[in-house]
Parts: structure tokens; C-alpha cells; sequence
């Protein structure tokens, strides 16, 4: 329930453009040419079920609620109140607030509840230009990106630290990390011997800053953690952060971090558990461990197999391999992979057990150059020291054509996998292990997924699909303009196709009945009763 492009982005004008649109859709009067020339709007994102854009001319956020009296009337808009010299706006990720940052000479950080209303300001030290959301929407890090226009001196490696849970002071925690961040990873919550902890990762070259979010005492809040024995070594560029809070039941106590760097052929293992010396200063030990994982690993996925413990399953970038590590012993073995070329992306979904009870895991590795895919059960796959199991570990499953993107609507336990290609898309289906292909207009450049099916738009196109996953029936409907991206709106079976342009433009249709006929196109909708007010 997201846009599938969420990136803010300046709308250019286009009115020529926009004006025959109107004129050949028959849906209204074109608005004076002063307000539409030089529009500074952005958007939309999505928040919860409302839309909501910037209006950089009024240092406004204007919210779209789309509902199913807009298929026959006007769109609910609201306007709010926000700062002026805007940076960035995005979701915050918990279904209700969108952020806002900038404020030019003053920075400031703004939060703003699209949903239940009210802003909340933290004052800034110094005009950030990235942020990093925690997923379970606890924290946010800003920080510099390094490419900002500026004639000041600023500290590249200084981060600002904001507390969004409820009661939390409105103010930003200042760290200086070792090095400068070029990404931050948050760890999901855990405890450790009834500890509770919430742990951000800052990456940088050659070494990880570990921020222990919640500490009292400045000894745990900042740990540096190298990635190689000394300064003289190659750097590395961590590429891949996965953090392992399930405990292990042959590790117990632990929390396990696994980083994957641009160099070398190990994925380093960063073991914590609560500190063992009573008279120690710091709440974690920490342990590293470095884990062969193939000639070249480019991605890697970590899976608990019954019976078995803790392994990694690392695809080789160099040919179409994959390695698989036991994280316990460090023993490892590579197994060929049935594919034209070397696997380049490496996903892991849930799928419904052939017995009918519950469900297994499966991996699938495919090119983007390729049009095999490789779909391994890792329940099957066993070292050289262990008893070989029965059954199909690896299988080669062939498409129409190299896919380009992929999806799987795990939430509804389907024996189905939507691939994407430069036209069309196929499914994939589990039991068979066998592809169907659908012939579609072009690339598909926005898609949901929900209960069982996918809306989804085509890329320089006006159409609009809908795909049934298990049975692989289609309907779609001819907009009038190209699509951008697309929003599905639960509650009130709406599809919402955003196009892009001057001051926004927006179509909606309903999901249960996908009929041109029933579309209904809305321009400039951040322009909609501002002369009224």
C-alpha cells in the first residue's frame, strides 16, 4: 500500500501538453495561465490512505483523500501549514506522518500527521540532506550526503539522532561517528539477558559505527568496528548489512550482524552478546568471525533450517554458483547454479509446503541478462560432510524473456511468482515449476500487490493492468494520459494512477470495475480552492 516511486521530484511544466489532455478528455475549463506556468510542486507520496503534496509556493502540504465519490464528483483536498526552503519530503513509514526538512538558514526537522493531525518541530544544528527511517518507526538518522552546494566548513562524519516514539524530547542527539556514514541500517529490537536494545549501523569504507540508540553511558554509544586488519589493507565498501535478532539455538545470547563488502571472498560475522566482565564499562562484547562464502559473493540471504542450525546462501558474481556456509563451524560448500550466466540478484520468499501444512522457504537467483532462473529449496541443500537428502534442490525454470523485475505477494500464501520483463510479465508457478507468459503494452514502472492480485501501470504508457495471481486472468483500461506510478486505496477499492505534471495531476478507477468508462481524471488538484480562501 505504498507509491512504487517514492522519490520527491520537481514536476516540470508542461502545458501544451497538459492543456490538449484536458481539452481532448472533456473534463472542464483550463485554468488561467498565471497559475500554472511556474508551478513548484512536489509529489505525491502516500500516506496511509491520503495523498500529499508540497506546494513550494505557498510552503504548503496538500493533502488529496481519494474516495468513491470522486469517481463521480471532486477531490477531498486539505491544505497544512509547513516551513519554507524545503530539502526533503517523504513518508515516514508509520502510515500517517509524512516528514520535511530544510529551512535554509535556520534548519529545522518537521513532522507532520496527515492522519490524526498536529506537527512536531526539532530544531536542527545543521541543514541535513539524507535520512535514514527506522522500519518499526522508532528512530531517524540525518545526515550529509557530501554534495551540497555550500561555502562553509561542515563535518561529514556528524550525525543527528532523532527519537520519534511518543513522549520523546523535540530534540536531535548529535553524534561524531569515526568516519561518514554512506548509509545507516537499523537492527530490528532485541534483548539480551533482559536488556533491551534498539541499534543503528552507520557504514563507511573499511568500518561500521555501531550506535547503541538507547545507552546511558558514552562508552556504548559509539563503537567502531573495523572490516579489515589495518589501514594498509584494500579498502571495502560494505554492500549488504543483514542483522539476525532470532536467537540462534547454537549460539544463545547472541545477535548476530552479517556484512557483505566490494572486496574479497568472506561475509564478516559481528557476534554481540551482553558483556561478560562484571566490572566492564560497555554493555556489549563484541566478536568477529570471517565466513568464506564463495569466490566472489555479490548477494547473500541467512535462513534457520530445521534440524541444521544457522546457514548463509551467497550467489558468486563471477559465474552461476552459489555457496552455502554453515555460520557455526564456518564449513562451506559451492554448488553450481542451472543458469545461462552468473546470478546477479538473489531473492527469498515464503511458499506454501507441498504436504499443504505450513510453509517453506525458497531462494531464487536469476540474471537480468538471462532468461533462466534458478529456484533452490535450501532445506534440500547439504554440505560434502553431511547425509545428501532426497529430492530436487535446484531447479532451472525458463521465461519468454530475462526478467527485469519480481514480486511475490507472500501475505496471501500464493504458489505464484509475478516476474517482470521489457514487455509483458510471466508467472511462475511453484508446483510446476513452470512459467506462463502474459503479453502486456510495455514495462510495467508501478505496482501493488493486494489480496491476491496486481495493479500495476506501464512505463511511457496510459494503460492500466490488473492481474489475478492464481489464475493468471487480466483486465485493463486506457487512460487518457501516460502513467507514472500507481496507489491502491483499500478501504475504498480505488486505484489512484498519478501522471505526473504541473501543480498534479491524478486518475482514479475502481479495482472492482476496471473500465475506462469509469475512470475519472482530476488536473491541478493542488490548486483546487485556493482563490477561495
Amino acid at each position: 500500500m505504498q507509491w512504487i516511486r517514492p522519490l520527491i521530484r520537481p514536476h516540470r511544466p508542461a502545458m501544451m501538453a497538459l492543456g490538449l489532455a484536458m481539452m481532448a478528455a472533456g473534463c472542464g475549463p483550463i485554468e488561467p495561465a498565471p497559475w500554472t506556468e511556474m508551478q513548484s510542486t512536489f509529489g505525491p507520496i502516500q500516506a496511509g490512505e491520503e495523498l500529499v503534496y508540497l506546494d513550494q509556493a505557498r510552503d504548503e502540504l496538500v493533502m488529496v483523500e481519494p474516495t468513491r465519490s470522486a469517481l463521480s464528483g471532486e477531490l477531498k483536498t486539505e491544505r497544512m501549514a509547513t516551513m519554507g526552503q524545503v530539502s526533503l519530503v517523504e513518508a515516514l513509514g508509520d502510515g500517517q506522518s509524512i516528514y520535511v526538512l530544510g529551512g535554509g538558514a535556520t534548519p529545522e526537522l518537521r513532522l507532520h500527521n496527515i492522519v490524526e493531525g498536529g506537527t512536531r518541530t526539532i530544531a536542527l544544528n545543521s541543514p541535513y540532506d539524507r535520512t535514514d527511517i527506522d522500519p518499526h518507526g522508532e528512530f531517524m538518522v540525518l545526515r550529509h550526503s557530501g554534495s551540497q552546494n555550500i561555502d562553509e566548513a561542515r563535518n561529514l562524519n556528524e550525525v543527528a539522532v532523532v527519537d520519534l516514539r511518543e513522549g520523546a524530547e523535540d530534540s536531535a542527539d548529535v553524534l561524531t561517528l569515526f568516519n561518514r556514514a554512506r548509509d545507516v541500517v537499523f537492527a530490528p529490537p532485541f534483548e539480551l539477558d533482559g536488556q533491551a536494545y534498539r541499534i543503528a549501523l552507520g557504514l563507511s569504507t573499511s568500518e561500521i559505527t555501531l550506535m547503541d540508540l538507547d545507552a546511558e553511558q558514552p562508552a556504548d554509544r559509539l563503537r567502531a568496528i573495523p572490516l579489515t586488519v589495518s589501514q594498509a589493507d584494500t579498502p571495502r565498501t560494505p554492500v549488504q548489512v543483514e542483522v539476525v535478532v532470532e536467537e540462534d539455538p547454537q549460539m544463545p545470547g547472541t545477535v548476530s550482524i552479517f556484512v557483505l563488502t566490494d572486496v574479497g571472498s568472506d561475509i564478516t560475522q559481528i557476534v554481540l552478546q551482553p558483556a561478560a566482565r562484571a566490572e566492564s564499562n560497555r554493555r556489549l562484547d563484541i566478536a568477529i568471525n570471517q565466513l568464506y562464502a564463495g569466490a566472489r559473493p555479490v548477494r547473500f540471504e541467512v535462513m534457520d533450517l530445521e534440524g541444521v542450525g544457522r546457514r548463509i546462501f551467497a550467489i558468486d558474481g563471477g559465474q552461476p554458483r552459489f555457496t552455502m556456509v554453515d555460520v557455526l563451524s564456518g564449513e562451506s560448500d559451492s554448488y553450481a547454479l542451472p543458469l545461462g550466466r552468473a546470478a546477479g540478484q538473489l531473492m527469498r520468499f515464503e511458499a506454501p509446503a507441498e504436504s499443504g501444512a505450513g510453509s517453506e522457504a525458497r531462494l531464487m537467483a536469476y540474471s537480468t541478462n538471462d532468461t533462466l532462473v534458478a529456484m533452490i529449496r535450501p532445506e534440500l541443500i547439504t554440505l560434502s560432510s553431511e547425509t545428501p537428502t532426497v529430492g530436487r534442490s535446484v531447479e532451472a525454470i525458463r521465461l519468454q524473456s530475462a526478467p527485469r523485475q519480481v514480486w511475490v505477494d507472500e501475505a496471501e500464501r500464493l504458489q505464484r511468482v509475478v516476474v517482470a520483463h521489457h514487455a509483458g510479465f510471466s508467472l511462475i508457478n511453484l508446483v510446476t515449476s513452470r512459467a506462463s507468459f502474459i503479453d502486456g503494452a510495455g514495462v510495467l514502472s508501478g505496482v501493488v500487490l493486494h489480496e491476491g492480485e496486481v495493479f500495476g501501470v506501464y512505463e511511457d504508457s496510459a494503460g492500466v493492468v490488473q492481474l489475478e495471481i492464481e489464475s493468471g486472468r487480466t483486465s485493463s483500461a486506457r487512460l487518457d494520459l501516460r502513467a507514472r506510478s500507481v496507489a491502491l486505496i483499500p478501504s475504498q477499492d480505488l486505484l489512484v494512477v498519478d501522471h505526473g505534471g504541473a501543480g498534479g495531476t491524478l486518475t482514479v478507477i475502481p479495482t472492482n470495475d476496471l473500465q475506462t468508462a469509469r475512470a475519472r481524471s482530476f488536473f491541478e488538484v493542488t490548486r483546487q480552492r485556493v482563490l477561495s480562501r
